[in-house]
């Protein structure tokens, strides 16, 4: 059409991007082109005829050109390779001959490189493009670009394949769909609600990117598209919102869809908590996604680090509850405040604390010999009905509460089942109400033989909780490269359990490094896992994860969430993927269930 800039795909080979045009980046800048994924030294060539204007070296964009083109536009290469063939030494990236200031170059003619030079060092190897009207100002390639694209490659999984320049990705009975990075790592969990995907982001001292919950339109789930954030830096600075509700409300105060977003500090150290600003809840109407509206906040408590996870559940007196917990608090306020809090939210622009809880304080006896700061409660999930709710504890085990009078909670049952010396790392549970049944993930970050557990990274325990005050465990589900098994456990990424959520009848569970793993529970006492999916190995922007063995390019998956047919994805590393799974898929390669 008319609209269509006339320009050559700048990268002639094997290739992906997505339209991340105007995505934040660090120092408050925006992205102002579209990053094209390739292996390092793919050739670059003009999208348009023209005259080279420049060619240097930036301490962000490493060595770049730029071409004015013979209408007036313009276009800008950056990230171009520096290295020797086949090192990262930096000491390379000679530029073509004949491409110099001043040469004159037709559309297609051999600029250079793809490469990682400047800031991309941190990210795989990948041109970043620019294209500029008359008037200088950098506009939205992406449209023009597909336009340019003539044969794009058509990404699906089989034992293995690749995106562009990315490492190889692997996935069993699983297909590509769409993927989009947002550039700032450490995407946390991902609620998908309407036509949209909530990515939430996680931070550590020093490494904090606050950009809150990135909302992108997911209408064609091939190209999702970033539209914004909300709840980052402009309104809780230092903060991390790792997880989110969303979902539609009606009750006699609000009537649209809401938002519940736990907000925590990224540095948790003694000094930082006492300083002001939020740390809790913040509730958000997100009828309009595009312009989110802030209702209220929570406030979890002076010297306390802020909420960790978050539930909400309607409850059979039109009354919307709340869980969430708050790590170590019953330590940071001198026992006044339990790590599960229970919150009325019927009226999200005004929500009331109806108690609080602690197993430390309110449950049985610990067992000897076991450190208090490791009974903290990390995860909840309140029942459908907001009746009940499943509390993962680090070393306490995951344990019922009755919330009859949400004021009063009180301990029916736990599946503790863990060794004298703790080291259970119980992060997070799953219920399904229809089945009765329980999934609770260990995380287990050190593999390594202590408390009298095997070494390894942990394993799933599958409970049949049909009476609730006495839960079976019947089976465990764990992965290859998870157990310390005949060939051992690997050390070149993080291979822990964290999230699970239930569709139907099967568990789609993050393993970190593990990736995606697709369990059908429709025997639960013989889990089978149908499919999974690896994420391409990617280096977080900050350079946070760094593997046992050292390794700095690793998956790591967080969150996993289900629309339809399609299942999303969160990469702390490289951002959302979305995949689907292929019917009648099944998996040989990785070992089946032990017995509980």
């Amino acid at each position: 059409t008319d609209d269509v800039y006339p320009l050559v795909f700048p990268v002639a080979g094997d290739h992906a991007y997505h339209n991340s045009f105007a995505a934040p980046r660090p120092g408050d800048r925006s992205h102002k082109g579209i990053d094209i994924f390739a292996d390092k030294e793919t050739p670059v060539v003009a999208a348009a005829d023209g005259t080279v204007t420049k060619v240097a070296v930036g301490e962000l964009s490493g060595r770049y050109i730029v071409i004015s083109h013979d209408d007036g536009w313009g276009s800008y290469y950056l990230h171009l390779n520096n290295d020797t063939s086949g090192t990262d030494d930096g000491l390379g990236g000679t530029p073509i001959a004949g491409i110099e200031v001043g040469a004159r170059v037709r559309a297609g003619d051999l600029l250079d490189l793809v490469g990682d030079s400047g800031n991309a060092e941190a990210t795989s190897p990948h041109l970043h493009f620019e294209l500029h009207g008359p008037d200088g100002v950098a506009v939205n390639p992406y449209g023009h670009l597909l336009a340019g694209d003539i044969n794009p490659p058509r990404l699906s999984l089989g034992e293995s394949s690749r995106v562009g320049g990315l490492p190889g990705f692997e996935g069993v009975g699983t297909e590509f769909v769409g993927h989009l990075d947002p550039g700032t790592g450490f995407a946390a969990d991902v609620v998908i609600f309407g036509q949209s995907a909530f990515l939430g982001t996680w931070g550590r001292p020093d490494r904090c990117p606050n950009t809150g919950i990135r909302v992108i339109e997911i209408n064609d789930p091939t190209k999702p598209q970033l539209l914004g954030e909300f709840a980052g830096s402009r309104e809780f600075p230092e903060t991390a919102a790792e997880t989110l509700w969303v979902d539609t409300v009606k009750t006699a105060a609000f009537s649209g869809n809401l938002a519940v977003v736990a907000i925590r500090l990224c540095d948790n150290g003694e000094a930082r908590r006492w300083r002001s600003g939020l740390r809790g809840l913040a509730f958000y109407d997100v009828t309009d996604v595009t312009d989110p509206i802030l209702l209220s906040t929570w406030s979890s408590g002076a010297h306390t680090q802020g909420a960790n996870d978050v539930s909400v559940a309607r409850t059979d007196k039109g009354r919307l509850l709340v869980a969430t917990t708050v790590r170590q608090s019953l330590l940071h306020t001198d026992s006044e405040l339990g790590d599960v809090r229970f919150i009325d939210a019927t009226d999200p622009a005004m929500p009331v604390e109806l108690s609080d809880w602690d197993y430390r304080r309110d449950g049985p006896p610990m067992p000897d010999g076991i450190d208090e700061t490791e009974f903290h409660a990390h995860s909840v999930e309140l029942s459908s009905n907001g009746r009940a709710a499943w509390v993962s504890h680090w070393d306490a085990g995951t344990i019922l509460l009755n919330l009859d009078k949400p004021a009063m909670p009180e301990m029916i049952a736990g599946t503790i089942g863990l060794t004298d010396g703790g080291e259970g790392n119980q992060h997070s549970s799953s219920f399904d109400s229809e089945r009765s049944l329980l999934i609770v993930n260990e995380e287990d970050l050190h593999p390594s033989a202590t408390g009298g557990h095997a070494a390894g990274w942990g394993k799933q325990h599958i409970y049949d909780v049909s009476d609730k005050r006495m839960p079976i465990e019947i089976a465990t589900f764990a992965i290859r490269r998870s157990i310390d098994g005949p060939e051992g456990i690997e050390f070149d990424g993080f291979y822990s359990s964290h999230d699970t959520v239930i569709s139907g009848s099967m568990a789609i569970t993050s393993w970190y490094s593990n990736g995606v793993r697709i369990v059908d529970l429709s025997d639960p006492a013989t889990p089978n896992e149908i499919g999974s999916f690896v994420p391409p190995r990617a280096r977080d922007p900050v350079s946070y994860w760094v593997a046992p063995n050292g390794a700095t390019a690793l998956p790591m998956v967080w969150g996993v969430d289900v629309l339809d047919d399609l299942i999303f994805v969160s990469d702390m590393n490289s951002g959302l993927w979305i995949i689907r799974l292929i019917d009648d898929a099944s998996t040989e390669d990785e070992p089946g269930p032990s017995p509980g």
